[in-house]
């Protein structure tokens, strides 16, 4: 019995050290190609903070040696590889010019990014994703004639004020000897979504039936987003390559098709030919969402893009898929034209922000983007939890409180329960005498022991399941706490004290001037002070349950440090509310000593083998006493 137990946390050991040591040295760093690619690509860009100056008409650094002029009001063409830069209050842009026209960089203001690598804003489209808004023809002799001509933009830079909270930006290019096409866009200075209108243009005199699908039934065009999206990295795992916090089911390609309920990453045969509500990619706090107007009957498709090998794994979330949205063909009368309505989200996984966008068109549907937000198995009671938590914020402005007193608010509600549990412990742990003799009894005759065990039970009005069950309805709140404190974007950044200062990145007291295995060189003091309250209420509790026999009570023992290794990488924000939880747990154990009368009253008597037989000694003795008399 004993040999079974020490094995079983042997096992428990070594599969946590050796999951974090196969993963520390399987996922590789970016190599610094990447990066020196990545720093020289910044700065030409916006998102470095002493750019913001160069939208006056100043100088810009394109390269190290020269200095280049970018004029604030220029309505020169760009052509080839060439940028157009845009800034609004809520993000920055870089868009490629060339053959494609794409989203090469697209940054969110108040959301830094937080590798450690630079000092900038969060960028979500990877270094070697170049498809972002691009459009793909599905007919081939229209893909080679695109390939042969660049797009011209009618602005090189784009800046939104409270003075000019809205302007477009339009990138062109002629296919061919017929037809023209158009990308407009319209950008909202306190929006994160972007308008794009897609026109397409018949410059001849006869029909343009090349976009038709009764001449193909590969035409139409693509509009696609990928392949990957950056990962939002912290510095811990950039150093040990391994991805704490990703889910792989629910990040990466999303879509939402007309008539289902929930978001999927691949649409199977029977859907494939369905509508889309929206498609496009997401991480853990950030989605890039292509919202198609519904008269269009746009389709979605995954796609497989390669990333060359140039980035690894663990900085992009699903570095190889991409999102498109498949618009079927058309076709045009001689000089006509068509306009294809499309609305462009990106920014953060944010309930209001999502559900206030709208459609693009006519139609008015509910999108569902709110959807895009997964918080597992449990999401009604997160969703609850969710808005408790903005509310306590909206009272005290600080998310760090706000979790202390949802924590509080789930004890107080549970404390029924929890006592009740705690009532029947008790009782168990009172019977342990009677049961320890039972076992030394029928040792030999496990049906016996068991046969005894339910009758000593049941003369004490005991349920051996009576101190989990009351546990069982809290299982569910707890889950849902853990997927919202881990996934809430509302945390990503939030400070809570001193040196607390992002509630979804563990906490880093100071750095240690050397690594340790398994741990790193960060010194974090809430994992450590989660272990000693765990271990403390093991004390004040008798065990990790009352029927703990010695061995059992030995290995126990470990459990506190090994809730400091497991939570030692956690967001602060998840270690906030399980030491709030220990702490409250805690308190609720000493709360029933308030009331020791009521208690006693309710105490159940347990009387031993030795306490039974006294009593009929008595009797035996009693006759010979009164004779001596």
């Amino acid at each position: 019995m004993e040999k079974r137990y020490v094995i079983a946390l042997v096992l428990m050991v070594a599969v946590m050290f050796g999951w974090s040591w196969f993963y520390g040295r399987n996922l590789p760093e970016p190599p610094e190609t990447t990066e020196q690619g990545t720093e020289q690509s910044r700065e030409t860009s916006p998102l470095s903070p002493d750019l913001s100056s160069s939208s006056s008409g100043e100088t810009v650094d394109t390269n190290q040696s020269e200095q280049v002029e970018v004029p604030s009001r220029s309505r020169q063409p760009v052509r080839q590889s060439e940028t157009v830069q845009v800034e609004t209050g809520k993000y920055y842009i870089i868009f490629s010019v060339g053959r494609f026209a794409y989203a090469h960089e697209w940054a969110l203001k108040g959301y830094p990014d937080r590798s450690g690598l630079h000092e900038s804003l969060f960028n979500l489209i990877p270094e070697t994703a170049q498809n972002c808004l691009s459009i793909h023809f599905l007919n081939p002799g229209l893909t080679v004639d695109a390939m042969d001509t660049f797009w011209e933009a009618d602005k090189t830079e784009l800046i939104l004020t409270n003075q000019n909270p809205q302007d477009t930006l339009t990138f062109s290019k002629q296919i061919g000897d017929n037809l023209r096409v158009l990308k407009k866009f319209t950008f909202y200075h306190d929006r994160y979504y972007v308008d794009l209108e897609l026109m397409f243009q018949n410059l001849s005199n006869q029909p343009l039936i090349s976009l038709d699908t009764m001449s193909d039934n590969r035409n139409g065009y693509k509009l696609r987003w990928g392949p990957g999206i950056n990962a939002d990295l912290l510095p811990h795992e950039i150093k040990n390559g391994n991805r704490g916090r990703h889910n792989p089911k629910s990040e990466g390609a999303r879509v939402l098709s007309s008539g289902a309920s929930k978001p999927e990453k691949k649409l199977d045969d029977a859907q494939s030919t369905n509508p889309v509500l929206w498609a496009g990619m997401n991480n853990k706090y950030f989605a890039a969402l292509m919202i198609p107007d519904g008269m269009l009957s746009a389709t979605y498709e995954l796609e497989t893009l390669s990333d060359n090998g140039a980035t690894a794994p663990a900085a992009i979330t699903a570095p190889s898929e991409a999102a498109s949205l498949i618009v079927p063909g058309f076709s045009l009368d001689s000089n006509d034209s068509r306009a294809d309505q499309f609305r462009i989200y990106v920014g953060p996984k944010e309930y209001t922000a999502l559900k206030a966008i709208e459609p693009p068109g006519s139609q008015a549907e509910d999108l569902q983007l709110a959807d895009i937000i997964d918080f597992g198995f449990f999401w009604y009671i997160a969703w609850v939890m969710l808005w408790l938590l903005n509310f306590f914020y909206g009272i005290i402005n600080n998310y760090g409180v706000a979790i202390i007193l949802l924590t509080l608010l789930v004890k107080v509600v549970s404390y029924p329960l929890t006592r009740k549990g705690y009532k029947s412990m008790q009782a168990m742990q009172k019977l342990q005498p009677l049961l320890t003799e039972l076992r030394e009894k029928h040792r030999d005759d496990p049906q016996k022991l068991n046969k005894a065990t339910m009758q000593l039970y049941k003369e004490h009005g005991v349920n051996p399941f009576g101190g989990c069950i009351p546990w069982i309805p809290q299982i569910p709140v707890f889950i849902a706490l853990f997927a919202l404190l881990g996934n809430a974007v509302e945390l990503r950044g939030a400070p809570f004290v001193s040196w607390i200062d992002d509630l979804s990145a563990p906490d880093v007291l100071f750095t240690l001037p050397f690594s340790i295995p398994f741990i790193g060189d960060a010194f974090r003091l809430l994992p450590i002070v989660n272990g000693f309250t765990t271990w403390l209420q093991q004390k004040t509790s008798g065990g990790m349950a009352p029927t703990t026999d010695n061995v059992q009570a030995k290995i126990m023992q470990f459990m506190p440090l090994l809730f400091v290794f497991i939570l030692y990488n956690f967001a602060s924000g998840l270690a906030l509310y399980w030491l709030c939880n220990n702490i409250f747990t805690i308190g609720q154990q000493y709360l029933p000593k308030l009331w020791q009368s009521d208690e006693a009253e309710e105490a159940i008597p347990v009387k031993t083998s030795s306490t039974r037989k006294q009593p009929q000694s008595r009797k035996r003795q009693s006759p010979n006493a009164g004779r001596k008399a």
